[in-house]
């Protein structure tokens, strides 16, 4: 395989890795809701289970802008894939029960977005900053 092949190959996979991230962030965040009050038991152990979706997609994100430092990518698109995964995962150690997170994601899901089009727009070509 040509090294142009084995970069488009990791792109790819870079991307996945975010999206991936993205959507175990927001599939936890669906899965906790949000409560004005502590709530019950039950929804307790659902906000449980929803926060440690929340952290592994927030492991991922972080994971994902490491690998962009790695690829050379432009800083702000690496800050930006790195985003959901500090927000996030601050607003939810904050308060697991709070809005904060949903506002967090509102805020820094279109800026991962926007780092993986710039990616895929120069077509996985080495960047410089």
């Amino acid at each position: 395989m040509s090294d142009a092949g084995r970069r488009r190959a990791g792109t790819i996979a870079w991307v996945l890795l975010v999206l991936a991230s993205m959507a175990m962030i927001g599939y936890g965040i669906w899965r906790a809701g949000w409560h004005i009050w502590l709530p019950v038991p039950a929804d307790q152990e659902q906000v449980w289970i929803g926060n440690r979706f929340i952290f592994a997609g927030c492991a991922l994100s972080i994971t994902s802008a490491v690998w962009s430092g790695a690829r050379e990518n432009r800083l702000w698109v690496t800050i930006c894939v790195g985003l959901p995964g500090a927000l996030v995962g601050w607003a939810t150690l904050d308060n697991p029960y709070d809005l904060k997170r949903y506002v967090a994601a509102v805020v820094a899901y279109p800026m991962a977005l926007g780092g993986v089009a710039e990616v895929i727009r120069v077509r996985g070509r080495r960047q410089t900053n």
